[in-house]
Protein backbone atom coordinates (compact mmCIF):
# COMPACT_ATOMS: atom_id res chain seq x y z
CA UNK A 1 0.00 0.00 0.00
CA UNK A 2 1.47 3.66 -0.70
CA UNK A 3 2.43 5.78 2.30
CA UNK A 4 0.82 9.84 2.36
CA UNK A 5 2.57 11.71 4.58
CA UNK A 6 0.87 14.99 6.58
CA UNK A 7 2.75 17.81 7.88
CA UNK A 8 0.01 18.88 9.76
CA UNK A 9 -3.35 17.08 10.55
CA UNK A 10 -5.89 17.77 8.25
CA UNK A 11 -9.55 17.27 8.76
CA UNK A 12 -10.98 13.51 9.13
CA UNK A 13 -13.87 14.23 6.17
CA UNK A 14 -10.64 14.23 3.94
CA UNK A 15 -8.57 11.82 5.53
CA UNK A 16 -11.70 8.95 3.93
CA UNK A 17 -10.46 9.88 0.89
CA UNK A 18 -7.39 7.39 1.59
CA UNK A 19 -9.51 4.66 3.51
CA UNK A 20 -8.42 1.26 2.23
CA UNK A 21 -6.39 2.63 -0.37
CA UNK A 22 -3.10 4.21 0.94
CA UNK A 23 -1.56 4.47 4.26
CA UNK A 24 -1.42 8.08 5.70
CA UNK A 25 1.49 9.07 8.67
CA UNK A 26 1.17 12.64 10.22
CA UNK A 27 4.79 13.82 11.27
CA UNK A 28 4.37 14.46 15.06
CA UNK A 29 5.48 18.02 14.79
CA UNK A 30 5.75 20.14 11.35
CA UNK A 31 10.05 20.94 11.62
CA UNK A 32 12.18 20.19 8.70
CA UNK A 33 14.39 17.10 10.41
CA UNK A 34 11.02 15.66 11.65
CA UNK A 35 9.19 15.95 8.19
CA UNK A 36 12.53 15.33 6.04
CA UNK A 37 12.93 11.71 7.55
CA UNK A 38 9.44 10.79 7.19
CA UNK A 39 9.25 12.15 3.53
CA UNK A 40 11.97 9.37 2.19
CA UNK A 41 9.60 6.87 2.79
CA UNK A 42 6.66 8.73 1.50
CA UNK A 43 4.89 7.83 -2.01
CA UNK A 44 2.90 11.34 -2.30
CA UNK A 45 2.60 14.10 0.71
CA UNK A 46 -0.72 16.50 1.23
CA UNK A 47 1.52 19.61 2.75
CA UNK A 48 0.01 22.96 4.94
CA UNK A 49 2.20 26.00 5.58
CA UNK A 50 4.38 25.34 8.22
CA UNK A 51 7.15 23.04 6.37
CA UNK A 52 9.39 24.35 3.46
CA UNK A 53 9.99 21.52 1.40
CA UNK A 54 13.66 22.09 -0.08
CA UNK A 55 15.56 20.45 -2.66
CA UNK A 56 17.68 17.99 -0.60
CA UNK A 57 14.17 16.96 1.24
CA UNK A 58 12.58 16.06 -2.41
CA UNK A 59 16.41 14.36 -3.55
CA UNK A 60 16.14 12.10 -0.93
CA UNK A 61 12.50 10.52 -0.69
CA UNK A 62 12.86 8.20 -4.55
CA UNK A 63 9.51 7.02 -4.27
CA UNK A 64 8.14 10.82 -4.13
CA UNK A 65 5.23 10.84 -7.18
CA UNK A 66 3.01 14.22 -5.64
CA UNK A 67 3.04 17.10 -3.31
CA UNK A 68 -0.12 18.77 -2.96
CA UNK A 69 -0.92 22.03 -0.96
CA UNK A 70 -3.77 22.65 0.98
CA UNK A 71 -4.07 26.07 -0.33
CA UNK A 72 -3.33 28.21 -4.11
CA UNK A 73 -0.07 28.65 -2.57
CA UNK A 74 3.24 26.91 -3.24
CA UNK A 75 5.57 28.94 -1.81
CA UNK A 76 6.80 26.32 0.46
CA UNK A 77 8.07 23.92 -2.04
CA UNK A 78 11.00 24.45 -4.24
CA UNK A 79 8.91 23.90 -7.25
CA UNK A 80 11.65 23.53 -9.42
CA UNK A 81 13.69 20.66 -7.22
CA UNK A 82 9.97 18.97 -7.73
CA UNK A 83 10.12 19.31 -11.09
CA UNK A 84 13.45 18.05 -11.38
CA UNK A 85 12.56 14.63 -9.50
CA UNK A 86 9.76 14.35 -11.84
CA UNK A 87 7.59 15.64 -8.96
CA UNK A 88 4.04 17.00 -9.65
CA UNK A 89 3.61 19.66 -7.18
CA UNK A 90 -0.39 20.29 -7.23
CA UNK A 91 -2.90 23.30 -5.20
CA UNK A 92 -6.26 24.02 -4.87
CA UNK A 93 -7.47 26.74 -6.98
CA UNK A 94 -10.57 29.23 -5.94
CA UNK A 95 -11.64 27.33 -2.35
CA UNK A 96 -10.54 29.91 -0.17
CA UNK A 97 -11.75 32.69 -2.67
CA UNK A 98 -15.09 33.49 -0.06
CA UNK A 99 -12.99 32.76 2.84
CA UNK A 100 -10.20 35.43 2.56
CA UNK A 101 -12.46 38.18 0.46
CA UNK A 102 -14.83 38.19 3.60
CA UNK A 103 -11.61 38.59 6.15
CA UNK A 104 -10.11 41.30 3.55
CA UNK A 105 -13.84 42.84 4.04
CA UNK A 106 -13.73 42.60 7.87
CA UNK A 107 -10.26 43.98 8.18
CA UNK A 108 -11.04 47.05 6.29
CA UNK A 109 -14.22 47.72 8.30
CA UNK A 110 -12.34 47.25 11.23
CA UNK A 111 -9.42 49.75 10.66
CA UNK A 112 -11.73 52.45 8.94
CA UNK A 113 -13.98 51.89 12.28
CA UNK A 114 -11.40 51.98 14.45
CA UNK A 115 -12.73 49.21 16.50
CA UNK A 116 -9.65 47.67 18.00
CA UNK A 117 -9.29 51.77 20.00
CA UNK A 118 -12.88 51.97 20.54
CA UNK A 119 -13.24 48.52 21.61
CA UNK A 120 -9.93 48.84 24.25
CA UNK A 121 -11.35 52.32 25.63
CA UNK A 122 -14.89 51.35 26.56
CA UNK A 123 -12.87 48.11 28.32
CA UNK A 124 -10.78 51.09 30.28
CA UNK A 125 -14.05 52.89 31.57
CA UNK A 126 -13.21 55.45 28.72
CA UNK A 127 -16.56 56.37 26.59
CA UNK A 128 -15.53 59.91 25.74
CA UNK A 129 -13.37 58.14 22.98
CA UNK A 130 -16.14 58.05 21.17
CA UNK A 131 -16.17 61.82 20.86
CA UNK A 132 -12.68 61.48 18.77
CA UNK A 133 -14.87 60.60 15.74
CA UNK A 134 -11.95 58.31 14.39
CA UNK A 135 -14.38 55.64 12.24
CA UNK A 136 -14.68 57.23 9.08
CA UNK A 137 -17.14 55.98 6.08
CA UNK A 138 -16.31 53.88 3.08
CA UNK A 139 -18.61 55.24 0.70
CA UNK A 140 -17.15 57.35 -2.21
CA UNK A 141 -13.61 56.69 -0.92
CA UNK A 142 -11.05 54.53 -3.10
CA UNK A 143 -10.35 51.16 -2.66
CA UNK A 144 -6.92 50.19 -4.62
CA UNK A 145 -6.14 46.70 -4.99
CA UNK A 146 -2.46 45.61 -5.49
CA UNK A 147 -3.81 42.53 -7.98
CA UNK A 148 -7.11 41.72 -9.75
CA UNK A 149 -7.19 37.72 -9.53
CA UNK A 150 -10.38 35.82 -7.63
CA UNK A 151 -9.65 37.25 -4.67
CA UNK A 152 -8.81 40.75 -5.53
CA UNK A 153 -12.33 40.50 -7.78
CA UNK A 154 -14.76 39.81 -5.64
CA UNK A 155 -13.47 42.21 -2.82
CA UNK A 156 -13.95 44.78 -5.54
CA UNK A 157 -17.71 43.39 -5.87
CA UNK A 158 -18.10 43.33 -2.02
CA UNK A 159 -16.64 46.83 -1.40
CA UNK A 160 -17.55 48.19 -4.71
CA UNK A 161 -21.29 47.64 -4.74
CA UNK A 162 -22.33 46.96 -1.16
CA UNK A 163 -20.05 49.85 0.43
CA UNK A 164 -20.12 52.54 -2.55
CA UNK A 165 -16.08 52.63 -3.12
CA UNK A 166 -14.73 53.68 -5.94
CA UNK A 167 -12.08 51.34 -7.27
CA UNK A 168 -8.72 51.37 -8.60
CA UNK A 169 -6.69 48.42 -9.77
CA UNK A 170 -3.13 47.49 -10.36
CA UNK A 171 -2.72 44.69 -12.21
CA UNK A 172 -0.19 43.66 -15.40
CA UNK A 173 -1.70 40.64 -16.27
CA UNK A 174 -5.62 41.40 -16.00
CA UNK A 175 -6.67 43.08 -18.88
CA UNK A 176 -8.92 45.92 -18.12
CA UNK A 177 -12.62 44.97 -19.99
CA UNK A 178 -12.87 42.18 -17.86
CA UNK A 179 -13.42 44.75 -15.02
CA UNK A 180 -15.71 47.72 -16.87
CA UNK A 181 -16.69 49.24 -13.07
CA UNK A 182 -12.97 48.97 -12.19
CA UNK A 183 -10.27 51.81 -12.95
CA UNK A 184 -6.59 50.16 -13.92
CA UNK A 185 -3.98 52.56 -12.97
CA UNK A 186 -0.17 52.60 -12.43
CA UNK A 187 0.80 51.52 -9.14
CA UNK A 188 2.61 54.63 -7.92
CA UNK A 189 -1.13 56.61 -8.91
CA UNK A 190 -2.97 53.85 -7.08
CA UNK A 191 -1.14 53.90 -3.86
CA UNK A 192 -1.12 57.93 -4.07
CA UNK A 193 -4.83 58.17 -4.73
CA UNK A 194 -6.80 55.06 -2.99
CA UNK A 195 -7.71 55.39 0.94
CA UNK A 196 -7.62 52.09 1.02
CA UNK A 197 -5.30 49.56 -0.37
CA UNK A 198 -5.80 46.10 -0.67
CA UNK A 199 -3.05 43.62 -1.14
CA UNK A 200 -3.47 40.08 -3.50
CA UNK A 201 -0.32 39.29 -5.09
CA UNK A 202 1.48 35.71 -4.58
CA UNK A 203 4.95 36.05 -3.34
CA UNK A 204 7.33 35.36 -6.32
CA UNK A 205 10.36 37.18 -7.18
CA UNK A 206 8.60 39.96 -9.12
CA UNK A 207 6.58 40.83 -6.11
CA UNK A 208 9.03 40.66 -3.58
CA UNK A 209 8.93 44.12 -1.22
CA UNK A 210 6.91 45.04 -4.62
CA UNK A 211 5.20 48.00 -1.75
CA UNK A 212 8.50 49.13 -0.73
CA UNK A 213 9.07 52.28 1.53
CA UNK A 214 8.97 54.68 -1.52
CA UNK A 215 5.58 53.44 -2.70
CA UNK A 216 4.56 53.14 0.99
CA UNK A 217 5.24 57.59 1.47
CA UNK A 218 3.01 57.88 -2.09
CA UNK A 219 -0.13 56.73 0.60
CA UNK A 220 -2.12 59.09 2.54
CA UNK A 221 -1.30 60.24 5.74
CA UNK A 222 -5.28 59.19 6.33
CA UNK A 223 -5.30 55.85 4.10
CA UNK A 224 -5.03 52.29 5.46
CA UNK A 225 -3.61 49.40 3.67
CA UNK A 226 -4.82 45.86 4.04
CA UNK A 227 -2.38 42.30 3.61
CA UNK A 228 -4.05 39.16 3.48
CA UNK A 229 -1.89 37.43 0.26
CA UNK A 230 1.51 37.14 1.33
CA UNK A 231 3.79 39.31 3.84
CA UNK A 232 6.62 39.37 1.28
CA UNK A 233 4.83 41.27 -0.73
CA UNK A 234 5.41 44.27 1.50
CA UNK A 235 8.83 45.72 3.42
CA UNK A 236 7.56 45.22 6.34
CA UNK A 237 10.20 47.18 7.98
CA UNK A 238 8.97 50.27 5.99
CA UNK A 239 5.50 49.68 7.09
CA UNK A 240 5.97 49.47 10.45
CA UNK A 241 8.08 52.56 10.66
CA UNK A 242 5.63 54.74 8.29
CA UNK A 243 2.37 53.64 10.87
CA UNK A 244 4.92 54.29 13.93
CA UNK A 245 5.21 57.82 12.63
CA UNK A 246 1.62 58.19 11.52
CA UNK A 247 2.24 58.68 7.94
CA UNK A 248 -0.16 55.85 7.60
CA UNK A 249 -3.45 55.81 9.54
CA UNK A 250 -3.61 52.30 9.79
CA UNK A 251 -3.07 48.60 8.60
CA UNK A 252 -4.75 44.99 8.85
CA UNK A 253 -2.14 42.04 8.21
CA UNK A 254 -3.07 38.54 8.32
CA UNK A 255 0.63 37.44 6.56
CA UNK A 256 3.95 38.73 7.62
CA UNK A 257 7.84 38.35 6.48
CA UNK A 258 8.21 36.13 9.10
CA UNK A 259 5.77 33.64 10.10
CA UNK A 260 4.98 32.06 12.56
CA UNK A 261 4.73 36.49 13.95
CA UNK A 262 7.72 36.84 16.20
CA UNK A 263 6.05 38.72 19.66
CA UNK A 264 9.37 41.08 19.59
CA UNK A 265 8.27 42.40 16.10
CA UNK A 266 7.55 46.14 16.24
CA UNK A 267 4.09 45.61 14.45
CA UNK A 268 3.02 44.17 17.81
CA UNK A 269 3.71 47.13 19.94
CA UNK A 270 1.77 49.67 16.93
CA UNK A 271 -1.61 50.48 18.54
CA UNK A 272 -3.07 51.12 15.02
CA UNK A 273 -2.42 47.79 13.34
CA UNK A 274 -4.57 45.08 13.52
CA UNK A 275 -2.72 41.66 13.35
CA UNK A 276 -4.15 38.34 12.46
CA UNK A 277 -2.58 35.09 12.56
CA UNK A 278 -2.42 34.04 8.66
CA UNK A 279 -6.10 32.39 9.19
CA UNK A 280 -7.81 34.65 6.84
CA UNK A 281 -8.81 31.14 4.96
CA UNK A 282 -8.52 29.11 7.73
CA UNK A 283 -12.51 28.86 7.89
CA UNK A 284 -14.11 25.62 8.97
CA UNK A 285 -16.04 25.09 5.42
CA UNK A 286 -12.60 26.74 3.83
CA UNK A 287 -10.37 24.16 5.54
CA UNK A 288 -12.15 21.08 4.71
CA UNK A 289 -12.79 21.89 1.41
CA UNK A 290 -9.40 22.44 0.59
CA UNK A 291 -7.98 19.67 2.65
CA UNK A 292 -10.29 17.32 0.62
CA UNK A 293 -9.04 18.78 -2.60
CA UNK A 294 -5.84 18.49 -1.84
CA UNK A 295 -5.70 14.99 -0.42
CA UNK A 296 -7.99 13.53 -3.84
CA UNK A 297 -5.27 15.19 -5.58
CA UNK A 298 -2.56 13.13 -4.00
CA UNK A 299 -4.66 10.32 -4.63
CA UNK A 300 -5.28 10.71 -8.38
CA UNK A 301 -1.35 10.92 -8.92
CA UNK A 302 -1.07 7.78 -7.09
CA UNK A 303 -3.79 5.94 -8.83
CA UNK A 304 -2.67 7.30 -12.20
CA UNK A 305 -5.04 9.79 -12.68
CA UNK A 306 -4.74 12.94 -14.19
CA UNK A 307 -5.43 15.43 -11.01
CA UNK A 308 -7.35 18.95 -10.17
CA UNK A 309 -4.76 21.70 -10.37
CA UNK A 310 -0.88 21.26 -11.71
CA UNK A 311 1.53 23.57 -10.98
CA UNK A 312 4.49 22.20 -12.84
CA UNK A 313 2.36 20.21 -15.15
CA UNK A 314 4.03 21.94 -18.44
CA UNK A 315 7.44 21.62 -17.37
CA UNK A 316 7.01 17.64 -16.62
CA UNK A 317 5.13 17.16 -20.03
CA UNK A 318 7.88 19.10 -21.69
CA UNK A 319 10.54 16.28 -20.12
CA UNK A 320 12.68 18.35 -18.12
CA UNK A 321 12.84 16.40 -15.46
CA UNK A 322 15.25 13.42 -14.20
CA UNK A 323 13.85 10.08 -14.43
CA UNK A 324 13.26 8.48 -10.53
Amino acid sequence: MKTVLLNQPVSGKALCIFEGKATVVTAPDPSRDTVAGLLKEADGMVLRTMTYIDAAMIASAPGLKVISRTGIGVDNVDVAAATRHGVMVCNVRGVNVTSVAEHTVSLVLAVAKALPFLDSNVRQGNWSCRNEHRPVELKGKQLGLVGMGRIGSRVAEILGRAFGMRVLAYDPYVTEDQFPAVEFCGLDALMSRADVVSVHLPSSAETRQLLNADLLARMKPSAFIVNTARGQVIDQEALAEALAEHRIAGAGLDVFEEEPFPADSRLASLSNVILTPHAAALTEECVTETAVRACRSVLDVLEGREPESVVNRDALREGTHGAR
